[in-house]
């Protein structure tokens, strides 16, 4: 599959909007960054049902896919190395829901930014719900 330049050249300048907000956030992020230990505390105050799933992925779509992709694998960006959001095994900062939730209001090392600052905590919680919906089905929550 062959992309056209003009695919090629709106990619190349999302990326670079993505790297821009990295690289002039990231700093903060490993400054504020709520310990581990509490974060595995945080237990998600969402219940997990479709319409926060779905409020989730929306917000995902707007801040997440650049980096870890439409579908979370993590593959259509070359220049940053994000996670598979479908393989915990690949997470650097934990796989509990609080400690997802940290990672993303927080941002996670050098390369994840905060997104504190654009979503709501609800928000951030919605997300945690995405990616847990697309992730593994042992680690998906119950439908109520």
């Amino acid at each position: 599959m062959t992309t056209s330049p003009m695919r090629t050249e709106a990619r190349a300048g999302l990326c670079g909007i993505a790297c821009g907000a990295i690289l002039a956030v990231a700093p903060d992020a490993v400054a504020e960054r709520m310990p581990a230990e509490q974060a595995r505390a945080l237990q998600n105050p969402v219940a997990y049902a479709p319409e926060a799933v779905k409020a989730g992925r929306n917000a995902y779509l707007r801040l997440c896919q650049y980096c870890h992709g439409a579908d979370g694998r993590a593959q259509a960006n070359p220049d940053f190395e994000a996670p598979s959001l479908r393989d915990p095994d690949e997470w650097r900062y934990g796989a509990t829901d609080g400690e997802i939730f940290v990672s993303i209001r927080d941002g996670a090392g050098h390369e994840m930014p905060p997104f504190g600052k654009q979503l709501q905590d609800d928000e951030v919680w919605q997300v945690v719900l995405f990616i847990r919906s697309i992730g593994p089905k042992e680690l998906r929550p119950q439908t109520p």
